[in-house]
């Protein structure tokens, strides 16, 4: 159905009649009489050519197309609503957005970004995620990760730390294995890849002097976050970026079964555009990634 078409009033009272089961209900949340409510489903069922709602005795219940549609439009309307309240109030705080890796936003800027809002409560972040590339000038966002040898042309930024990664797992599966002594010992282990980094396994064996290793069990997933908390689960043996875990290996949750580190000549930055630069929410910011990295931008 196209979307100038859409009966919006009758899927406003068909939301409100299924979400109360009352015809009575609906037309008092919405304002107009039952009757009203009544029509305006009746003409959305002749609209879609199906029953939504059915009637036994006094009760009412949703046919299964019904059933199919209430939690559409419910959440459609809570989306709405949300939405325009968000824009209606008047922020009063700045706000700044950043999009980030996931697992760049999930473990290394989520444990230390209580230590900015302790020092910043007037700024507001939005916290968004992505794998793509951003495009300062066409959308609205004034920090974003890149991982790479350098800075993108046209951009500033400050390098957070090196890809340096290595294996680590939880305390109880090295416990359970006999002897993980030695690299080739992985052969026995279940490891655990994030599909975004698939050659570091291969990498770090190369490093290790057993490039040809093939283990018995493998466990992929969507990014590194989750591979981080499979190997907290137990599941196996994953090789992260060093970063990442820091302070699970302080907190003893993953140990480092080998101390051998692999690294590559990226590096993982936060970049903006120059012409965001300037606004003081910014520069705060700034400083305190510049402070919590140990040096100054690049």
């Amino acid at each position: 159905m196209q979307r100038s078409r859409l009966p919006l009033l009758g899927l406003r009272a068909f939301e409100a009649t299924a979400r109360h089961l009352s015809v009575t209900k609906a037309a008092a949340e919405l304002c107009v009489t039952p009757g009203a409510v009544s029509q305006q489903i009746k003409l959305l069922e002749e609209t879609v050519g199906v029953p939504l709602i059915c009637r036994k005795g006094r009760s009412m219940e949703l046919t299964d197309a019904g059933q199919v549609l209430r939690p559409a439009l419910t959440q459609a309307f809570q989306t709405i609503e949300l939405t325009l309240n968000a824009i209606a109030r008047r922020p009063r705080h700045d706000t700044l957005k950043l999009c980030l890796l996931p697992t760049l936003a999930e473990k290394w800027l989520m444990p230390r970004l209580a230590r900015f809002q302790g020092a910043h409560p007037e700024v507001d972040i939005q916290i968004m995620t992505s794998f793509r590339a951003i495009h300062f000038e066409a959308e609205d966002v004034d920090m974003a990760s890149f991982l790479g040898k350098s800075l993108p042309t046209g951009l500033e930024g400050v390098r957070l730390f090196d890809d340096a990664f290595l294996p680590v797992c939880s305390p109880a599966l090295l416990r359970r294995y006999e002897r993980l002594a030695v690299p080739r010992d992985l052969a026995r282990a279940t490891l655990l890849y994030s599909v975004r980094r698939m050659d570091d396994w291969q990498r770090w064996l190369t490093l290790a002097g057993e490039p040809d290793l093939r283990p018995q069990h493998s466990l992929s997933f969507e990014n590194s976050s989750l591979s981080i908390q499979a190997a907290v689960d137990g599941l196996g043996v994953a090789v992260i970026q060093h970063a990442y875990v820091t302070d699970l290996l302080k907190a003893g949750l993953l140990v480092t079964p080998f101390d051998l580190v692999a690294r590559s000549e990226n590096g993982y930055y936060l970049v903006w555009s120059p012409t965001r630069a300037a606004r003081p929410t910014f520069r705060s910011f700034l400083e305190w990634v510049l402070k919590e990295v140990g040096h100054t931008a690049a």
